[in-house]
């Protein structure tokens, strides 16, 4: 399977907690499978600490750290080293190590990038020091119109929307201006210049599980007073804001939440017998490459089952819904797990291409999701599709 591309629609899923892995043996399973993802070496340590294996969840925040690192993501490595270090205090030799490491790669720098860059190795750990990480659920007010800016908050992954309202001159009534989108590596709170109380102009709501990193006013005015340079680099990190924001474009969170359009799939698995049926399944997956495809079954399944299906040859049909047409692609099964999606227990399967005609590698290659309109169109009857197969499922 082709990692870059065909590792996305589950990690993505596990991270915005649309998808749920709860066992340390779940998730060794797609570990095995892409094991230079980032994101799943942190969740791995993260399943670790929960269940107290600290010094192995140690080793795999150390190693999250490093990865995120290989893929310009310093933010979350700077997250994962902080996670690390809460378990082993780091040798000054050790802390030194990962300063030098953080600044090895040259990238094209951001606002969050720079801020964190231009600062030498006591500021770092310094800030590293105030560092508050939390974790919220879909659905939450981070900050609403009004309250006082006390906080900045760098978002460490998930969506996020933001609201910016002003009050009218004539009727001082509350209109909503605009909206953002905010993602990993950006950062909201106006807490700059220090000597001026702020009121938020803006509330913040979480789209998707998010996690962040914060670091309260008065523990920045206190690093200030003691290292000035933190000064000059927050200003610097507000100025790059200012001046290299997009502009808003409408369904960037629905690309961002949703991934990539399902698509609806049949998977006929072939058994080693060839005189026995094979197994008929359905589901869906949310993203396809001339490689393979991560697939997510439609219904509740035993984990256990499917373990024992690695390396079986599978023929998939594919229900490009915006091109109206079917493909069928010859694959095997790489790997399994078991997922909870949206309370219900199911099971993800990676599958391999190994036999594709050139007429499918073309439409494969040249396939679009369609207009927004068209998205909404199939967005509705996947949502209609799934609530009836739920009531279903129910009624057996």
């Amino acid at each position: 399977m082709n990692e870059k591309t065909d590792k996305k629609p589950i990690v993505s899923r596990i991270v915005d907690g649309s998808v749920s892995v709860d066992t340390i043996a779940e998730l060794n399973n797609l570990l095995k499978a892409f094991p230079n993802d980032p994101w799943l070496q942190r969740i791995f340590a993260d399943l670790l600490k929960r269940d107290k294996s600290f010094y192995a969840a140690a080793d795999a925040y150390g190693a999250a750290a490093g990865l995120f690192i290989k893929k310009d993501m310093l933010l979350q490595a700077i997250v994962s080293k902080i996670l690390e270090w809460k378990i082993l205090k780091p040798s000054v030799r050790e802390a030194l190590a990962f300063y030098s490491s953080l600044h090895e790669r040259k990238s094209k720098n951001t606002g969050v990038r720079d801020f964190f860059i231009k600062m030498t190795y006591p500021e770092m750990m310094a800030i590293m020091e105030i560092l508050e990480l939390r974790h919220f659920p879909a659905g939450n007010t981070l900050k609403r119109f009004g309250e006082e800016e006390n906080d900045l908050y760098f978002v460490v992954s998930g969506t996020l929307e933001e609201a910016i309202y002003h009050r009218t001159q004539k009727e001082g009534k509350l209109q909503k201006k605009s909206t953002k989108t905010l993602v990993e590596n950006d950062f909201f709170g106006e807490i700059y210049p220090f000597n001026e109380e702020k009121e938020s102009q803006s509330s913040v709501e979480t789209i998707t599980r998010v996690e962040f990193a914060k670091c309260s006013k008065s523990g920045l005015m206190a690093i200030c007073r003691k290292y000035p340079n933190i000064k000059r680099i927050i200003n610097t990190l507000y100025q790059s804001r200012s001046t290299s924001d997009p502009p808003h474009v409408p369904g960037i969170l629905r690309e961002t939440v949703r991934h990539r359009l399902p698509t609806q799939v049949n998977i006929k698995i072939y058994s080693d017998t060839p005189d026995k049926a094979p197994l008929n399944f359905n589901g869906f997956t949310e993203n396809i490459s001339l490689g393979g495809a991560c697939i997510i079954l439609g219904g509740n399944y035993k984990t256990g089952y499917f373990d024992t299906l690695v390396g079986k040859k599978v023929k998939i049909q594919i229900y490009l819904a915006v091109a109206f047409v079917s493909l069928s692609i010859l694959g095997t099964v790489v790997w399994s797990t078991g997922v909870s999606l949206e309370g219900r227990k199911t099971v993800a399967l990676g599958i391999q291409f190994s036999g594709m005609t050139d007429a499918d590698r073309r439409l494969l290659n040249s396939f679009h999701y369609g207009s927004e309109i068209e998205q909404d169109m199939i967005w509705s009857l996947w949502d209609s599709m799934m609530e009836k197969t739920h009531h279903a499922m129910a009624d057996r």
